[in-house]
């Protein structure tokens, strides 16, 4: 099931299913990259209760080995979708026997909240233990490069942090990572394929609370608000010349080489019974 929001002039439309984005226009501009098989059928999913890929697919939960699909199963899953007003809609989704006997053996609930803007759109996502558990949390929406006219080369684009930062970058390669001492010295990176073909571009500790992705070709852009996320990640398609850009705030990311046990992974989350933790972000489009 579809949900539109709208407000002064922009739309936006959630699919029930992962409780995802799948459209957000402004101004007859479609700023939310509108998924190819060819490339990459997402559009902007959210990540839970794992973001990044974890050997063979799998975690170690309460003693026993459970499938964990790379990223999570949310953004494979139905939520219960609900239009709030004309401006904010609210996804839930709770455990199920499904889930807690495949994929992750807690009890939870998750909340997504959607509020649209007259310039973008605030993402809420509220965390519920049903009982203490673990979990990571990440926003992966795919914003596309047309944005400044279609074909618009990716290497036109630049990110410019709100700070001054010192970031090693971090990236997959076979079954661990590599880490570039000082990737980021400054307060910008100009996009190269050469650099985004390598995979994700992983950031941790980040100072900065707001990054914004911006072209010399043309005036339209999107700044992400990290929010209390300190993981930021930016990605596309490696090897095929996808026009879009992931600009993804994230809890934590991890990579395929993490401990398989999730009380052991690194910056994973714990909440007692009873617990609720929130994640708030929003997407500034221009």
């Amino acid at each position: 099931m579809l949900i539109t929001l709208e407000k002064a002039g922009v739309k936006m439309v959630i699919s029930t299913l992962g409780a995802e984005p799948q459209s957000l226009v402004k101004d007859g501009i479609e700023y939310i990259w509108q998924g190819d098989k060819e490339y990459w059928f997402r559009r902007a999913p959210l990540l839970f209760p794992m973001s990044g890929p974890t050997k063979d697919d799998m975690i170690e939960a309460k003693g026993r080995m459970y499938k964990m699909p790379n990223n999570g199963f949310a953004r494979d899953t139905e939520f219960i979708g609900e239009k709030l007003t004309d401006d904010i809609a609210q996804f839930t989704l709770t455990d199920s026997e499904k889930t807690r006997s495949e994929n992750y053996p807690y009890k939870f609930t998750l909340r997504v909240t959607y509020t649209l803007h007259d310039d973008g759109y605030t993402a809420r996502a509220e965390v519920e233990a049903g009982e203490d558990l673990y979990y990571t949390f990440a926003w992966h929406p795919a914003f596309s490069l047309d944005i400044n006219g279609k074909g618009t080369d990716l290497e036109t684009y630049s990110l410019s942090f709100e700070q001054e930062e010192r970031l090693d970058r971090l990236y997959q390669s076979g079954g661990s990572y590599v880490r570039e001492k000082d990737f980021l010295v400054g307060d910008s990176i100009d996009l190269k394929r050469a650099e985004t073909d390598k995979g994700p571009m992983v950031f941790r500790g980040i100072k900065s609370r707001e990054v914004t992705l911006t072209s010399s070709e043309g005036g339209h852009g999107v700044t992400a608000h990290l929010g209390d996320m300190t993981t930021f990640v930016v990605w596309t398609v490696g090897g095929k010349k996808g026009q879009f850009l992931c600009l993804e705030p994230m809890v934590s990311f991890g990579f395929a080489d993490r401990p398989l046990a999730i009380e052991e992974m690194e910056e994973t989350r714990f909440l007692k019974e009873g617990q609720t933790e929130v994640w708030e972000n929003t997407f500034n489009i221009f």
